[in-house]
């Protein structure tokens, strides 16, 4: 399944910039929780930030596969960069330009240029209340986990009231949003990751996204396409961590031999690629389909799932290869070990997909 010249070039650009700019800090940033906006910005330069925006609102509107592409390069070096990058383009300007009306596309200009940061509240069964009214809609309580909240820039939330759920563009402007950084997360450091408290803030009706009780649709639009996403993600995160394995077997010599010589850590690496190959076809077959405007949400759902297993395994292997080694921080696998952990469970957990992979099969 081979890459035409175009996005060969663009994954050229992305892979050189990663290895060559993300990863100078990228150890530093994990272990003091830094958000890299620096890098972002110059990521935006590139146009990865209009990934999913028309060029009539400023964007570059990649195909599926590009993006796809692009997060895999982008995790194979920091996957906390890659989740700030599939938010802001997947989970928030993406439901701007399919349901938003025209006063909320306004931003995506700006999206696109990097001016602004766009973030997502995984949905949550957490404290929240919500009363409407005629002009305003009044919430309260807190949401634990808000991607990109560190930004401070608008977000989208979805919550669930009377059988209904609505989406809504909560404008970072309006009054009682409190965001708190998240220091207890195994994973994703970097990834800007914080909670959100609603203290009996106002959100206009028309910060609703799409039609009243409209947003179980507009979140299962969000869900499937965010699920290539993160399986783009995963499938970084397990060449990354293969790719260090492999390094570090070379380099490691054991009764005057390096183990990259020995059967078990060589069985090992034999099943990281073969795992690795496999998510791959399924994520581009699957892009490719999303792409050619058909049905795509299967094979979505189906690498997701598989990806999520095999980023947990392959990860996990990699540490074995190190042996004691791979537990300490002064080595990269420990840290794609815990990315992995966060990435296979947001937005949609194996249970999720196992649901829907039954329900589009039988």
């Amino acid at each position: 399944m081979e890459l035409n010249k175009e996005i060969l070039l663009l994954q050229g650009e992305i892979k050189k910039f990663a290895r060559e700019v993300i990863a100078e800090k990228v150890d530093e940033f994990d272990k003091n929780g830094i958000f890299p906006i620096d890098n972002i910005k110059r990521l935006a330069e590139m146009g990865i930030l209009g990934a999913t925006i028309p060029e009539t609102y400023g964007g570059c509107l990649l195909d599926a596969l590009s993006l796809m592409v692009c997060l895999e390069e982008i995790g194979k070096v920091c996957p906390s960069t890659a989740l700030i990058i599939l938010t802001h383009n997947i989970l928030f300007a993406y439901p701007l330009v399919r349901f938003g009306n025209e006063e909320q596309k306004k931003i995506l200009s700006k999206l696109a240029a990097g001016e602004v940061i766009g973030g997502f509240a995984e949905r949550s069964t957490n404290d929240l209340r919500i009363s409407a009214g005629s002009d305003f809609y009044k919430i309260s309580g807190s949401n634990p986990i808000l991607l990109n909240g560190v930004a401070d820039g608008p977000f989208i939330l979805f919550i669930e009231s009377d059988n209904s759920i609505n989406a809504f563009v909560v404008d970072e402007k309006i009054p009682g949003v409190i965001r708190n950084k998240k220091d207890n997360i195994i994973g994703m450091n970097a990834g800007g990751i914080t909670e959100v408290v609603f203290d009996n803030c106002l959100i206009p009706v028309n910060n609703r996204l799409g039609r009243e009780g409209e947003g179980r649709f507009i979140l299962e639009e969000i869900t499937n396409f965010a699920n290539l996403g993160f399986s783009a993600i995963n499938l970084g995160i397990s060449e990354g961590a293969m790719e260090n394995a492999i390094k570090y077997a070379k380099e490691r010599v054991q009764f005057g031999e390096p183990i990259i010589n020995f059967g078990m850590v060589r069985e090992m690496i034999i099943e990281m690629r073969t795992k690795i190959e496999a998510i791959r076809l399924l994520i581009y077959d699957a892009a490719r389909l999303y792409d050619a405007q058909k049905d795509f949400i299967l094979k979505a759902g189906i690498a997701r799932y598989l990806s999520n297993r095999a980023a947990a395994e392959i990860t996990t292997d990699a540490i074995q290869v190190y042996g004691g080694y791979g537990y300490m921080k002064d080595y990269p696998v420990e840290r794609y070990f815990r990315d992995a952990q966060v990435s296979r469970v947001l937005c949609s957990s194996n249970i999720d997909l196992r649901e829907l992979i039954i329900s589009r099969t039988i």
